[in-house]
């Protein structure tokens, strides 16, 4: 049998550029698909708007709006991120910068699953006990039903929140590092992450002033610093 040609310098720097562009392609596409996913799966729940103390008011919300998609959507655009940015992280030249990024990619899997075992479990049950309620099924037993729902994914929704933004504060930190991204969008990046994290880390704590509210404004910067890194990595893909 005849022995395997080695392969030539030539070939390997080839077949590394190739995978290169591939991580670089597929994070720059999948980290705005995730960035979009959530957005839109958050805007058709409208959380801000449950009204939290009144069961019967939370039925009628669910009931109101494409829960099971919304929930789907949250939870498919989260794990666009947890493929997207361990992608990026190996484009990433600087060897500690990788290397720190690296690093991150144990909390994002974390953070992804908790996140979507939340979300699953929200969607599907609080989405079935609305229906039930909206048809009548179910009366005084879907009430105190949907208070227990809200009450075992309350905690881990919370740490879900704290755990993404520990992750992508990780990797913003990282790509900071690098100087291989704007600096504008770095540093957008970074506080975006660094609040969300210290929002989802105040509101696990039931420090007093903590809420949803505060914590939006930092989700949404860094959601868009995501569309921001998937455009510059598809811009630095080698051709």
């Amino acid at each position: 049998m005849a022995e395997p040609v080695p392969e030539t310098a030539t070939e390997r720097v080839a077949d590394d550029g190739r995978t290169q562009r591939f991580r670089a392609v597929t994070a720059g596409v999948l980290a705005p698909a995730g960035a979009v996913a959530t957005t839109v799966g958050s805007l058709l729940q409208q959380r801000a708007e449950i009204p939290r103390g009144d069961p019967a008011g939370v039925l009628d919300h669910v009931a109101g709006h494409p829960w099971f998609a919304a929930a789907l959507l949250a939870v498919l655009g989260t794990l666009c991120w947890a493929v997207a940015f361990p992608a990026a992280d190996r484009t990433l030249r600087d060897p500690v910068s990788r290397a720190a990024a690296r690093m991150a990619e144990p909390v994002l899997i974390t953070a992804a699953a908790v996140f979507a075992v939340t979300y699953a479990h929200d969607g599907l049950s609080s989405g079935v006990l609305a229906q039930e309620w909206a048809s009548g099924e179910r009366g005084a037993t879907a009430l105190a039903d949907i208070r227990v729902v809200e009450g075992l994914v309350g905690g881990t929704s919370i740490l879900a929140q704290a755990l993404l933004g520990l992750a992508l504060a990780l990797y913003a930190l990282a790509m900071l590092h690098s100087r291989q991204y704007p600096r504008v969008l770095s540093w957008t990046g970074v506080v975006g992450t660094l609040g969300w994290f210290a929002g989802g880390t105040a509101l696990f704590l039931q420090l007093p002033g903590a809420s949803f509210a505060l914590l939006l404004p930092f989700v949404g910067l860094a959601t868009l610093w995501t569309l921001g890194v998937g455009i510059a990595l598809l811009r630095q893909a080698p051709n």
